[in-house]
């Protein structure tokens, strides 16, 4: 519990405050270590800015449509990525998304440990993240002990689909999606 409650409050130290100014320019870094460069371009590809739209399906069949922005950065010495994804429009007038992920490879189980954090919903999930094919697959529970999956697909230099789905029934149930396009340099 304490190191989750820690790795929570690491994650919640801002990039940019107000006006511009930088702060804490020691968690951001250039690039990737050198050490496990290759294994670190499966997500160093994302660094840079996007944009997104994207759907939530709730259970009760309705659809709500959301708008923002995701940026990705290099940060720890070039050891981890981590990304701040901010909701400037919700269809349903319910609280926006502000969370960020840090995520990192892991060399002992050769895949990817992943901390999401949503302060205005209060959401915290761990996830481990790996290649399947042309997809990453990020997989976790919920607070319940259900099974989730968080999916980048469809990845070009410039695009990707990500998709969260919980697994119900034993069928996987699509639950969110985007469709992030990006709006900077490619900086991986």
């Amino acid at each position: 519990m304490l190191k989750n409650i820690l790795l929570t409050l690491v994650l919640l130290i801002p990039l940019r405050v107000g006006c511009g100014q930088t702060t804490f320019s020691s968690l951001v870094a250039d690039g990737p270590a050198a050490e496990y460069r290759d294994k670190l371009s499966l997500f160093g590809q994302f660094v840079g800015k996007w944009e997104f739209q994207g759907s939530e399906y709730p259970a009760n069949g309705a659809r709500v449509t959301d708008k923002g922005s995701i940026e990705f950065a290099w940060v720890l010495g070039g050891r981890a990525i981590q990304d701040v994804w901010i909701e400037s429009e919700r269809s349903d007038g319910e609280v926006r998304t502000y969370g960020t992920t840090i995520r990192f490879y892991d060399p002992k189980i050769d895949a990817w440990q992943i901390l999401w954090t949503d302060p205005p919903t209060r959401h915290v999930q761990t996830l481990i993240g790996r290649r399947e094919e042309d997809r990453i697959v990020l997989e976790g529970k919920r607070p319940d002990g259900g099974s989730i999956r968080w999916v980048f697909s469809e990845i070009k230099a410039d695009s990707f689909h990500w998709s969260g789905e919980e697994l119900i029934g034993g069928r996987w149930r699509l639950v969110e999606e985007c469709f992030p396009h990006r709006v900077g340099p490619t900086l991986h």
